[in-house]
């Protein structure tokens, strides 16, 4: 936890920041006004012209306009269940074009679930199941709480260990009588110098290949059963993948700690083509480096600690909130409180909608600001036609971003 925490430290450190269209409006307009006030006094040395001008260009309408159609994309969100943390994010959905996503928990529903159980010769299946069972239930590990689903679905009884002991993540051991029952992955058997015969290991490797999980089980020194698990994929999630091509995202990748045979089989099921795999926090934080860049937004979408400092360090970081982790939701830009996967592409169009928004207040204000111009220079308004003019033009831009407020 304590390399997590340095590794959002330094991500938050690194975060480029979002250069808003307000921002570089405001730049060019106070320097443009200064210019053109200059300008013009040097030729008419007409002060009462000069105010008339800045009377008619005068912003304030869209210094209001443009905030406001951020703050009614952030509240429409909110409504909707999706936490938007500022309006440069808002605005940084409008330009983005990479989008990396983590695999457990975010493409999938992070719950792994037994599909596929196996006797191997001359095991007693009932006795192996009710102490894989009973192993398992004591156990906080994702695979060992898929087991004990499995089972309890059966309406199994569990036989009750008289040892048990818990190995760091490699698999956990339970002693029944005088003999040894042992759950865990084929390297910790391996490990432990249990023979599996050449058959045993082409069913394991056979799994693996299908892109599964496979814990296995040892009785008594002898291999005597498999349990292939998978992580489910959320609903919709190939329509969703279709969804960001269609809204121009030209660059989806996934990374996972997961190895090559299961992320192939997410990527066929999703359309995800670029993938990494066996990957650390770490791993991740410089993957995800390669996606930025300065001509467009890149976002990362996940939902656990691991995620946290690549959330931090994306132009737009976005958790999976539902079941997610606090340290997900701290570091992200945007959270999805319902953990609806599919409402992203969704997210994407408000940004898009609301940017829309912004160029017509800008495109009003440029439109009326024109029009008071003629009227000053033709003599038909003075300064306080100029104020009073003003005055009526600023509710049109403001009009305008009020309708993002549905």
């Amino acid at each position: 936890m304590k390399k997590i925490i340095e590794l959002v430290e330094k991500s938050q450190q690194n975060k480029a920041k979002i250069n808003t269209t307000a921002d570089k409006f405001a730049k060019w307009y106070i320097i443009l006004t200064l210019i053109g006030s200059i300008a013009l006094y040097a030729f008419t040395q007409n002060l009462g012209l000069i105010l008339a001008v800045l009377l008619v260009s005068c912003a304030d309408d869209v210094a209001v306009a443009i905030p406001l159609a951020f703050m009614a994309a952030i509240t429409t969100s909110a409504r909707k269940g999706v936490i938007i943390k500022g309006g440069d994010f808002v605005e940084g959905l409008n330009n983005l074009k990479t989008i990396v996503v983590d695999k457990t928990g975010t493409l999938t529903k992070g719950k792994l679930k037994v599909v596929k159980f196996v006797i191997f010769d001359g095991q007693e299946e009932r006795e192996i199941l009710g102490m894989a069972g009973s192993t398992a239930e004591l156990s906080s590990h994702p695979a060992a709480q898929a087991i004990v689903n499995y089972l309890k679905e059966k309406n199994l009884s569990f036989r009750e260990p008289d040892k048990y002991n818990e190995l760091g993540g490699k698999g956990a051991e339970a002693i029944y009588g005088n003999k040894k029952f042992i759950s865990g992955e084929l390297a910790y058997l391996q490990e432990l110098g249990i023979k599996i015969a050449p058959e045993q290991l082409c069913a394991i490797k056979q799994e693996e290949n299908n892109g599964f999980n496979v814990t296995l089980s040892d009785y008594d020194g002898k291999l005597a059963a498999l349990f292939a698990l998978t992580d489910e994929l959320r609903p919709k999630i190939k329509e969703t993948i279709a969804d960001f091509k269609n809204l121009g995202i030209n660059q989806i990748v996934m990374l996972t700690g997961d190895n090559e045979k299961i992320a192939q089989r997410v990527s066929n099921e999703t359309g995800i083509k670029e993938y990494h795999v066996n990957l650390l926090p770490e791993d991740k934080i410089r993957y995800l480096k390669k996606y930025i860049n300065k001509k467009s937004k890149t976002a990362m979408i996940g939902d656990g600690v691991s995620d946290a400092a690549a959330l931090s360090l994306a132009d737009i970081g976005i958790a999976m909130g539902a079941i997610g982790s606090d340290a997900a939701i701290e570091s992200a830009d945007i959270a999805l409180m319902k953990d609806d996967f599919e409402d992203i592409p969704n997210l994407i169009k408000l940004g898009y909608k609301t940017m829309n928004i912004v160029k017509q207040d800008l495109i009003i204000w440029g439109t009326v600001n024109i029009v008071g111009l003629v009227l000053v220079f033709g003599g038909i308004i003075g300064p306080s036609g100029a104020a009073a003019y003003n005055f009526i033009t600023d509710f049109f831009p403001l009009f305008n971003s009020f309708r993002l407020f549905k």
